[in-house]
């Protein structure tokens, strides 16, 4: 899981990823292909409810590739054989990819029969790791960009509503003027709003203002 401290202005962020992976964990089994893994946060808990892990991501990524398992380039043909993989992952990564009908497409090859994608998507959020940084997505488009790349059995699910979507915004855009003495006004406006925005969006809903979608679809 991504790592969530408590005094950090974006720890939400990290909670709410968690909270997504531990929600649709249930789809992920035997083989499977993380796509732009990164360090690879989630690795030990997909391997304790799955036969094999494997990281996969570009050379030149922005993150740490120490735990990367077999470099590829995402926007091009996968290096592996059609059916390899049980479960195919993409935690915040489709966004940086250029062809998204592309990259299903090839998902959807190099899984079984009867195996699963699980992916997350930002929507409202801010532009990152630019200039690599190329589309937001509805959970219209998502659903239509995966039933035409041969999906079925898609669910997408809103990660937030507006409160913590806003809350979010707030801190990442502030926390650029966070210099001595003002960072110490900062900080606890910044724990105060994490803590209670998902409140705010329990009792307040409006997930059309979600910061971000997770999606799970199965192969035919």
């Amino acid at each position: 899981m991504l790592k969530v401290e408590r005094s950090s202005f974006n720890w939400l962020a990290m909670q709410i990823n968690n909270t997504s992976f531990a929600r649709y964990s249930h789809v992920i089994k035997g083989r499977v292909v993380d796509l732009g893994c990164g360090t690879a946060p989630y690795k030990h808990d997909i391997l304790k409810i799955a036969n094999e892990y494997i990281g996969v991501d570009w050379e030149n990524s922005f993150h740490d590739t120490a735990s990367v398992d077999r470099f590829a380039d995402l926007t091009k043909t996968l290096p592996m054989p059609d059916g390899y993989a049980d479960t195919v992952t993409a935690f915040q990564v489709m966004e940086h990819i250029p062809d998204p009908s592309f990259f299903l497409s090839e998902c959807h090859r190099i899984l079984r029969s009867g195996g699963r994608i699980l992916i997350t998507v930002p929507y409202l959020w801010h532009i990152h790791e630019a200039p690599h940084d190329y589309a937001r997505y509805t959970r219209h488009g998502l659903e239509r960009l995966l039933s035409t790349a041969g999906f079925t059995d898609t669910v997408v699910s809103e990660t937030t509503g507006f409160w913590q979507t806003w809350v979010l915004l707030f801190n990442y855009h502030t926390v650029r003027h966070a210099r001595g003495w003002f960072r110490f006004v900062l900080s606890p406006i910044w724990w105060a709003g994490q803590r209670v925005a998902p409140w705010l969006d329990r009792h307040d809903p409006n997930p059309g203002c979600t910061a971000s979608y997770a999606v799970s679809a199965r192969k035919p």
